[in-house]
Formats: structure tokens, C-alpha cells, sequence
């Protein structure tokens, strides 16, 4: 297999945090005009824009990682992807009913528009989807395994929503077989520290919220690249 250049953590307009004009089928164009290969979008604790991303992929000729970015008790970022997108909406139905229930004014936190491929609203969902779920870092990571999936820390290295933000380091109770960064000479650093194990394969993505990031930082996977099993299911 020749190396895939990668988007791995795209965000579109179903999470409240990204803009309304980044819809799905905008996402999977807009990836396609800069090179990429293969996309992952990954919108905070819900699958609902990947039957719409996968059908705009196929439209363009670009592979899809289905992928959610859950936010865990903790409040840390964790990237779940999976091997379908059946598998990830299954996995998003489980975390929606983990979703505390609270008043959410869209004015205040964004729209959560779920589209269809054509760019259309289907639907607006009710709950905020960037709250914390009454699930664990651990219990999210088992989650994710126990339906086949690989779980990422994201953004392990950020000042916030990330592991070594709320932990200090690397957790106890739980492992993972590599870690997305924003910075790799800032990993490096970490690693050097005795933060993270010197070991574990590390990748960076746009995680775009915004049109104009979108694949702005491709990741090259090669064949021996953890995430690329799922693509073999």
C-alpha cells in the first residue's frame, strides 16, 4: 500500500463549536482540493454527519475513517474512530444517552446542524454535544474497543481537553496504542520529560472547525500506521 496523506480530525457543522458552512460534503471538497487521500471527520460526541461525509467521499473519490471526538468526565478530548460508519453511529447512540440534559441555546453556543450530502438540514439536536459524558476516560476507551474501534487521546499535548493538561501525564488505568498532537517538537519535549511513553506513534491533523483548515496539516499513513487496520474491515 502506498502512503495515504490524511485529514484525521475534522470537525463540521454538527459540532456547536464549528462554522455552519463547513458541512460534510464541503469537508470531503475542500479535503479533495488539497491533496488528501483519506478524512476522518470526528465532531464532538456524535456520528450523525457521517452518513452524509461518507456519501460526499464517495462522490469525490476520497477514503473515510468514520471517527467522534468524545469528551470524557474528565473533560479530555478522546478520538474514537471505527470501521464503518454503522459502527460509529451505534458508538454515538451510546454517548448521547451519556450526555447530561441541560438547557442549550443555540444563540449562545452554535447551531449542531446535522446535513444531508446536498448540503439540506435534516435536523438539529437538542442536547449540547460538547458537554462532558458521565463516562471515564477508561470507560470511553472500552467502549470504543468493544466495538471494534481504536481510541486516540486528541490533542495530547494542549493546554486543555487533552491528557497531559488534566492528568500531568500518561494515565494509570488505561492504555492507547498512539496519540494525536498538535505540536510533535512540543511531544517531543514531553516525551524527553517522562510525560509520555517515548514509544508510542504520534500524528498530527488540522482539527479543523473552520473551511479554510481543512487539510491543512496532512498526516502520511503507511501501511504499518495503527488506524490503517480499520480501513482492511
Amino acid at each position: 500500500m502506498s502512503a495515504l496523506r490524511a485529514d484525521l480530525h475534522i470537525h463540521t457543522c454538527l459540532s456547536p463549536c464549528a462554522e455552519d458552512d463547513l458541512t460534510p460534503a464541503t469537508a470531503a471538497g475542500l479535503a479533495k482540493l488539497a491533496g488528501a487521500d483519506l478524512i476522518a471527520v470526528t465532531d464532538h460526541n456524535s456520528a450523525l454527519s457521517l452518513p452524509a461525509a461518507k456519501a460526499a467521499c464517495d462522490a469525490y473519490g476520497l477514503q473515510l475513517l468514520p471517527g467522534v471526538e468524545a469528551n470524557t468526565r474528565e473533560e479530555i478530548h478522546l478520538l474514537c474512530y471505527f470501521p464503518d460508519v454503522e459502527t460509529a453511529l451505534d458508538f454515538s447512540e451510546r454517548l448521547y444517552r451519556a450526555l447530561p440534559a441541560f438547557p442549550y441555546d443555540p444563540a449562545i453556543w452554535g447551531r449542531q446542524l446535522v446535513m444531508d450530502e446536498n448540503d439540506q438540514v435534516l435536523d438539529q439536536v437538542p442536547k449540547l454535544l460538547t458537554g462532558a459524558l458521565d463516562l471515564s476516560l477508561a470507560q470511553t476507551a472500552a467502549l470504543c474497543r468493544s466495538l471494534g474501534g481504536i481510541p486516540v487521546p486528541a490533542h495530547a499535548d494542549a493546554d486543555s481537553y487533552s491528557l497531559f493538561s488534566v492528568l500531568g501525564g500518561w494515565p494509570m488505568d488505561t492504555d492507547f496504542d498512539l496519540l494525536e498532537v498538535r505540536d510533535p517538537e512540543h511531544a517531543a519535549k514531553l516525551v524527553r520529560c517522562g510525560f509520555f511513553p517515548a514509544e508510542k506513534p504520534m500524528f498530527f491533523s488540522s482539527d479543523a472547525h473552520r473551511m479554510e483548515d481543512v487539510a491543512c496539516r496532512l498526516y502520511e499513513m503507511d501501511e504499518d500506521f495503527p488506524l490503517v487496520r480499520l480501513l482492511k474491515k
